[in-house]
């Protein structure tokens, strides 16, 4: 049974975008407010360091200014990535329609939306803090140069690791004053997360990448592409195993990560590099992933508040 908790809300925006009107809809589409998946995957790290390092009265403000700011950081870097790719993007079929690649949106109005929301997401911040919002700027470059790794390496996907994960090192720092190894370890872990499940979503368009000139690991690397997704999940199972010891989390953390085990090791099963379906349907389930790292982290401090 494949679990997608994304579907319904994936379904309710993108009724909500395309009930917008026509000259709007190409903006929020540049924006993926349609396609929630990802900006889950980019506040979910964030929620996770929250659970594990927030006091019991801290974080729910802070979780809110991260939804946010995650919501706007990556429609920006989408928008971003639409404008560089958009001859690319032409070419393969999962995403000729984007509005730069179908037309429907010029390359320099998405480039200034694609500004304005970037250095707009940083601001959200101010709510918390200065350091905050220098910390969330800090990360804009990685955000800014992921659309051109492609096109120098066939490892973006480590790169995307580093910028999609950068509230995990936001959120400790904020909290804790400073850079340490539970942060270090946990920023780790889900790099490692991200680079497995961003494998599994460029084999959906190996094909069409390879007749681009598109750069990845699954081009590279064709069937053998699920070796690099298992060697990536593990090592996220054994810093997710380090974390737990180094962060103090209680005896129920480690039920709910054998549970994350088993999540993980299902996509690695499923994700036939020559199935193109069934990497989609793998990928699809990492907001239930996401959702079980962060139970686990929430029951290891259970006890463990003061």
């Amino acid at each position: 049974m494949i679990v997608d908790l994304q579907a319904p809300v994936r379904r309710r925006a993108a009724r909500l975008v395309g009930r917008a009107p026509a000259g709007v809809r190409p903006y929020l589409e540049l924006l993926r407010l349609d396609r929630p998946v990802g900006a889950w995957l980019l506040v979910v790290p964030g929620w996770i360091a929250l659970a594990a390092f927030a006091g019991p009265w801290d974080g729910g403000l802070f979780g809110v200014l991260l939804l946010v700011y995650g919501v706007l950081s990556r429609g920006a870097a989408c928008g971003l990535n639409d404008v560089l790719d958009a001859r690319f993007d032409a070419q393969v079929p999962r995403t000729a329609g984007r509005p730069v690649a179908s037309g429907r949106l010029t390359a320099g109005r998405a480039l200034v939306l694609s500004v304005v929301v970037g250095a707009a997401a940083p601001l959200v911040m101010a709510f918390w803090s200065v350091e905050a919002v220098v910390w969330a700027a800090a990360g804009a470059p990685l955000a800014a140069v992921y659309p051109l790794m492609k096109r120098v390496t066939p490892w973006p996907h480590v790169w995307l690791g580093f910028t999609i994960n950068w509230t995990v090192p936001l959120v400790y720092v904020l909290l804790t004053g400073g850079l340490g190894l539970a942060g270090g370890v946990l920023y780790g872990a889900m790099i490692c997360w991200s680079v497995g499940t961003d494998v599994i979503y460029a084999c959906q368009d190996r094909e069409a990448d390879v007749r681009a000139g598109v750069r990845s690991a699954a081009v590279l690397l064709g069937r053998r592409s699920r070796v690099l997704v298992g060697g990536a999940y593990a090592g996220c199972l054994v810093l997710l195993a380090w974390f737990g010891g180094v962060a103090g989390l209680g005896p129920l953390y480690w039920p709910g990560l054998c549970v994350v085990a088993g999540q993980l090791g299902w996509q690695v099963w499923r994700a036939d590099p020559a199935d193109v379906a069934a990497c989609g349907r793998a990928f699809a389930t990492n907001p239930l992933c996401g959702l079980l790292v962060l139970v686990a982290v929430l029951a290891g401090r259970v006890g463990t508040l003061g």
